[in-house]
């Protein structure tokens, strides 16, 4: 057993992490050392001594080698903080980010005007980041979750019962119209699937490489194929007061507030998030 002081381990981790810039690298040293050792970022400032042992300093050495080869941290940590909650993450679903926390804000903004008990269809869960806060954070909601991906639901599944979330989860295909219950909902979210082939180019390798295509990807000739589904369900799924909200590509805002008009939708308003771009779609039949 070595003691070692706070301060010393975590330059020493900051740098031999290669793939980030400084910052990132920071964020990332941080992350690995209060997962593993409980400290916080108050502990690095005044250098609290910690003892590692040999086995511990091993681990901390594969850690840094998987990070180095792009391997996200969340994965290495097997968890993500999102709206001040745990979730597990793996590589069976995306890794709940920043952008999609603002989705929430506005599903709550909006559901305020809904009276009752809301009935809230999450399209997509993956991890279940969506499902668990508004399940948690609106009061009266009854939320149902569906995947494609059984794995993905399994995640799901745990992070509702960690987080003591009460929802009915489904495995079905949303582009199959016959697996889909025939039931109304006041609120149906999603972050579906909208980065086109064609955009590979500008992803990192912690995405490409490690992040799974069924949850990111679609073809380039047809980026909208999950909204024009959700749009259908909205019109003969949505309660007569109710709403969609999506996460979608930045670069098809215009056509795809274009897709749902044409859906049939009265209200559709395009949200940019807080990087200024569009992101979310609100549209009201």
């Amino acid at each position: 057993m070595q003691k070692i002081n706070s301060k010393t381990l975590f330059n020493d981790l900051y740098n031999r992490i290669t793939v980030y810039e400084a910052e990132e690298s920071k964020e990332v040293a941080a992350l690995v050392l209060e997962k593993y050792l409980g400290l916080k970022k108050t502990d690095l400032l005044i250098n609290q001594p910690v003892e590692v042992s040999e086995d511990l300093s091993r681990e901390l050495d594969q850690v840094i080698i998987r990070i180095n080869h792009s391997e996200p941290v969340q994965y290495i940590l097997n968890e993500q903080w999102f709206r001040n909650r745990r979730f597990e993450v793996n590589r069976h679903v995306l890794i709940p980010r920043p952008e999609t926390e603002e989705l929430i804000d506005h599903v709550i903004n909006y559901a305020k005007d809904l009276p009752g008990a809301k009935k809230i269809l999450d399209i997509g869960t993956g991890s279940g980041c969506i499902a668990v806060s508004l399940a948690l954070e609106i009061e009266n909601a009854e939320v149902t979750a569906l995947d494609i991906s059984e794995t993905a639901l399994e995640v799901a599944k745990k992070n509702a019962l960690n987080n003591q979330a009460e929802i009915r989860f489904l495995n079905i295909d949303v582009l199959d119209p016959a697996s889909f219950p025939e039931e109304k909902y006041d609120i149906i979210a999603s972050n579906p699937p909208y980065v086109k082939e064609n955009e590979k180019g500008e992803m990192r390798r912690n995405v490409l490489d490690f992040e799974p295509g069924l949850a990111l990807f679609v073809k380039d000739d047809d980026a909208l194929l999950f909204y024009r589904r959700i749009a259908d369900l909205g019109q003969s799924h949505l309660t007569a007061q109710g709403f969609i909200i999506v996460e979608i590509n930045s670069y098809l805002g215009k056509e795809t507030s274009e897709m749902f008009r044409e859906k049939g939708f009265g209200k559709v308003t395009l949200i940019k998030d807080f990087f200024e771009r569009d992101r979310f779609i609100i549209a009201w039949p």
